[in-house]
């Protein structure tokens, strides 16, 4: 059963130099194109996503989306799906695009959650990352979703050229200050196709050194378990009850629809992806939709235990079996090694990663795949 659903835009106001999504800065009538392409692909797979648990759009940046265009689709996707019953539904979105008319919008279609990419209070930083929001509007945003209730993940980076301790010290101050239910903390991983890789191979900034990215792990995670987050994924962090419902679907590898450019699904034992190019994706909308669709290699047993290790509570063994039909230790012998080297342990039926573990995951990884 299809438990999640995601929904991608790909228009942005401006691309950040770090970023290597699919996305765009489009002319206000591609963007009408294309939210006409989603409602077509949402309509071809209507019953498979009827019953879905949780619902994420994604990008890019959702919130770019004119807001009668984007209320235009709302209107349709609570045709396919009753909103009023889905368990979590979260939508990105950008600081500068927080106002109370967006928001009563997430609020007539029965939105729970809202993601909101910080990624730093320096704005320093946030000019040399290409982001288009100052502290300021952050502060504004967050102040905003606070009114309208919403459950709320910010979005950080660390390990980013140039971030100093005291960035980070900043950020940490920033988040007691906020108190949101959820945040999301990622090393920023210097992508090929990205601005930053380009500067770094230029010798116009710095690569950042591993040994300090470790050091500022350590400070994230200990300075959120002292604001009572609970570290519940390799980048996730939460206060008690506020997991990401819909990111666990994909981390315990269960059954999702991805529908917009460029965005996987994964139900009935395959995987399959969108195309990437926009004209194409539009395209194979008008016809039948599967038409268009790249079949993806998709291995539930090494899936199963690689996603599940980015837990911090690890793989449940029993979990495993239920689903393999086999013991993981069976599948994957190699696993035994790891925990006489103290990289993996086991605790209350779950094989996780030890503290030193997951700084070494690689060494694990290698051997596995």
């Amino acid at each position: 059963m299809i438990k999640g659903l995601y929904i991608h835009i790909p228009f942005c106001d401006q691309i950040c130099t770090y970023c290597d999504f699919v996305k765009m800065v489009a002319s206000d009538e591609l963007k009408v194109d294309y939210v006409r392409a989603l409602i077509k692909e949402l309509e071809y797979f209507s019953d498979l996503v009827e019953h879905t648990k949780t619902i994420y759009i994604g990008g890019g940046t959702p919130s770019s989306l004119d807001i009668d265009l984007l209320e235009a689709f709302l209107s349709e996707l609570s045709v396919t799906v009753n909103l009023k019953e889905i368990e979590e539904f979260t939508i990105e979105a950008n600081p500068c695009d927080v106002s109370d008319e967006l928001l009563k919008l997430f609020k007539k279609f029965h939105v729970s959650r809202i993601s909101m990419g910080v990624q730093s209070t320096d704005d320093g930083l946030l000019k040399f990352l290409g982001r288009n929001h100052t502290l300021e509007s952050v502060i504004k945003a967050v102040e905003l979703i606070k009114k309208y209730n919403f459950n709320l993940n910010l979005d950080f980076l660390y390990a980013v050229p140039g971030q100093t301790e005291e960035m980070i010290r900043k950020d940490l101050d920033f988040i007691k200050l906020c108190d949101p239910q959820h945040v999301s903390y990622y090393s920023l991983i210097v992508e090929d196709r990205t601005i930053i890789n380009h500067l770094i191979n230029t010798h116009k900034v710095a690569d950042f050194p591993d040994d300090l990215a470790r050091d500022f792990a350590d400070i994230i995670d200990q300075h959120l378990a002292d604001l009572g987050y609970d570290k519940y994924e390799v980048s996730n962090y939460c206060k008690p009850g506020f997991e990401s419902k819909h990111n666990l679907i994909y981390w315990n590898v269960e059954e999702y629809l991805g529908i917009g450019l460029n965005a996987s699904s994964q139900y009935n034992y395959i995987r399959m992806k969108n195309p990437k190019s926009i004209k194409e994706y539009i395209a194979g909308t008008k016809k039948n939709a599967l038409n268009m669709h790249q079949l993806e290699e998709y291995n539930p047993k090494l899936e199963l235990l690689l996603l599940g290790l980015r837990k911090t509570k690890g793989v449940s063994l029993e979990y495993y079996k239920s689903r393999i039909k086999k013991d993981v230790f069976e599948v994957y012998p190699v696993l035994s090694k790891h925990l006489e080297n103290k990289l993996l342990e086991l605790k209350d039926g779950y094989l996780k990663f030890t503290k030193n573990g997951m700084y070494l995951a690689n060494q694990v990884y290698i051997d596995i795949i």
